[in-house]
């Protein structure tokens, strides 16, 4: 396995960790579609959250963030519609985590 992919589930775990201390439900891990891969999917009360991780050790805060760039976001958001189809909700968001060495980032409602 490279490294690269080794620090995304990392990153994907550490988190899923915070978010299950902030009181979110992770529902599914690394959900995969014809439209890419949602890293996680949480319920935040009455609400659905999808969750794009972006794991940078060595970067700088906010290095993570501007990697979700415009296609990364329609991927998303055709994944999330895939998603729905078969597993109905009336509200839904998508928040990005980003853990870099400035420490972790968690931004609701992302985009």
């Amino acid at each position: 396995m490279s490294s690269v992919f080794l620090t995304g589930l990392l990153g994907e775990k550490q988190a899923a960790a915070y978010l299950k201390k902030q009181g979110m439900r992770i529902l599914h891990t690394r959900f995969r579609t014809p439209h890419g891969e949602i890293d996680l999917i949480a319920q935040e009360k009455d609400t659905l959250v999808f969750v794009e991780v972006k794991a940078r050790p060595n970067g700088k805060a906010g290095e993570g963030l501007m990697a979700v760039n415009a296609k990364k976001r329609g991927h998303l958001r055709y994944a999330a519609l895939y998603y729905l189809q078969s597993h109905p909700w009336e509200q839904v968001r998508f928040d990005v985590v980003e853990i870099s060495a400035d420490g972790l980032r968690h931004v609701k409602n992302a985009f």
